[in-house]
């Protein structure tokens, strides 16, 4: 990838932010952790940029930058999991903690509660940022087979939970 403007990255950032955390949130099971850990991955691609730095494939670096990123964060030991080491970060209160907990308690029994291989074909797309013709030759079904299906998860989870249904599409 040759160095990118401003305008592509903003690009990038607004196509893979929202599937970027939820592959974060798979490893750090924390809302506030996956999307500091997403932020903090563009911050660094952002510099690299600016130095002239090249990244061949964004999306597979990105994804690969998240990953680590997330396992060194549930590896620490849990003393250190604090924002201590985010001076800039304010704590956030027991309230606060206890909404963000139910609201991600709330996402995954929606999705917990989908059929299976639906189940299967939402994740790959919201979770992993697969496109659906890829999840199509992964699963070795239609584009439309997979079409359907999102169309249905996401029809499930508007009717249980039209707060969660907004987060993934970014309408929130």
């Amino acid at each position: 990838m040759a160095i990118i403007s401003s305008g592509e990255f903003e690009q990038y950032f607004r196509d893979l932010y929202k599937p970027l955390c939820l592959f974060a949130l798979r490893f750090t099971e924390r809302l506030d952790d996956a999307e500091d850990i997403v932020q903090q991955a563009f911050a660094d691609v952002w510099d690299k940029n600016i130095n002239n730095v090249l990244i061949e494939n964004l999306k597979s670096y990105m994804y690969q930058a998240v990953r680590n990123r997330s396992l060194s964060l549930v590896t620490q030991p849990v003393e250190l999991q604090t924002t201590d080491q985010y001076p800039d970060m304010e704590d956030v209160s027991e309230e606060e903690q206890m909404y963000n907990a139910e609201r991600d308690a709330r996402l995954w029994n929606a999705i917990d509660g989908l059929p299976p291989e639906r189940k299967k074909i939402f994740l790959l797309s919201k979770r992993d940022g697969l496109k659906y013709q890829e999840i199509a030759e992964e699963l070795n079904i239609s584009i439309k087979t997979v079409e359907n299906q999102m169309g249905k998860a996401l029809k499930a989870l508007r009717e249980t939970a039209v707060r969660i249904y907004n987060f993934l599409l970014g309408l929130a």
